[in-house]
This record gives structure tokens, C-alpha cells and sequence, in this order.
């Protein structure tokens, strides 16, 4: 179980098996996303799966994604759980897949950026994510923050 405490204007977007997310500024080029997923696959540059059950595992994959321009790596702590994130942008002309939930898959388009930590948990891998433009990229990373603190993991 996944909780959290939402300030400002968020919307509840998606609710599926595996993912749901929040986002501010819905249907603008700056839309900020933070989102929560169960990945069951990874993708590597040229779309294809790449198995990772742990969280090391997963964050050294999106990292390994040549489509995607990594930003930066480091541990992580939210809820309680360690994990690890990797940061990443995409520079290029084409949307780049980088995870799949049981249900859909996520990526980042052109002219955007990913925050992604992944954790291992009770329940399997969790990945909890934050999107933005990047042109405004550091304001997305401030208003996702205070929700990213609230992250609670488990019962």
C-alpha cells in the first residue's frame, strides 16, 4: 500500500492494475506527473525487455537506455524503504518507452524529463516517478517534493 498527502491543485489522472498517477497543469507541454507503478518489464534503446526484479537492477537498466540521456544517479530513502533513482531526459525526436506496469507502459517524450527511484518491497518492485518539461524542470521537482516526503510504503 502506497499513501501520501497531496498539496495544491493535483488531479487524479490513471487508476490501473499496477499504476496510478497524479498530475498538475493537465494538458500543457509543462504537465507535471508524478506517478506510481509495479514494473513488470523494462525496455533497453531499441525496445526491447529487459528483465530487473530488483531495484539496483532497475535503475542500473533505465540508466543503461541509450535513447535516454541519464541526468543523474544516487540512492534513494522515501517511506522508509532505500532504493535507487536514476534521472533522466529525453533530447531526441521520438517518445521512448522505459518501463511497462502490468497494464501500460510509461516513457518520456521529447523535451521532458524522468525522476525515477525504484524500491524493493513486500509486494514486489515499486517505482515511484516524477515528469516534467524540461525547460521547467527544477519548478516540477519543487512542487512534486513535498508530496514525495509524505510517501508512505506499506500498512
Amino acid at each position: 500500500m502506497v499513501s501520501f498527502e497531496l498539496d495544491g491543485p493535483w488531479r487524479a489522472m490513471q487508476l490501473l492494475d499496477g499504476f496510478f498517477d497524479v498530475q498538475q497543469d493537465v494538458g500543457s507541454p509543462d504537465v507535471i506527473a508524478l506517478q506510481f507503478a509495479r514494473p513488470d518489464r523494462l525496455y533497453d534503446a531499441a525496445g526491447a525487455v529487459v528483465s530487473a526484479t530488483t531495484a539496483r537492477a532497475a535503475a542500473e537498466a533505465v540508466a543503461d537506455n541509450v535513447a535516454l540521456d541519464v541526468l543523474g544517479e544516487s540512492p534513494s530513502r522515501i517511506g522508509g524503504l532505500h532504493g535507487f533513482t536514476v534521472e533522466v531526459g529525453n533530447a531526441g525526436d521520438r517518445y521512448v518507452a522505459v518501463l511497462k506496469a502490468p497494464t501500460s507502459a510509461l516513457g518520456i517524450g521529447p523535451g521532458r524529463r524522468m525522476w525515477i527511484s525504484f524500491f524493493d518491497t513486500p509486494d514486489g518492485l515499486l517505482a515511484i516517478m516524477v515528469g516534467g518539461s524540461s525547460e521547467k524542470w527544477s519548478e516540477a521537482l519543487a512542487i512534486a517534493e513535498p508530496v514525495l516526503e509524505s510517501v508512505r510504503i506499506g500498512p
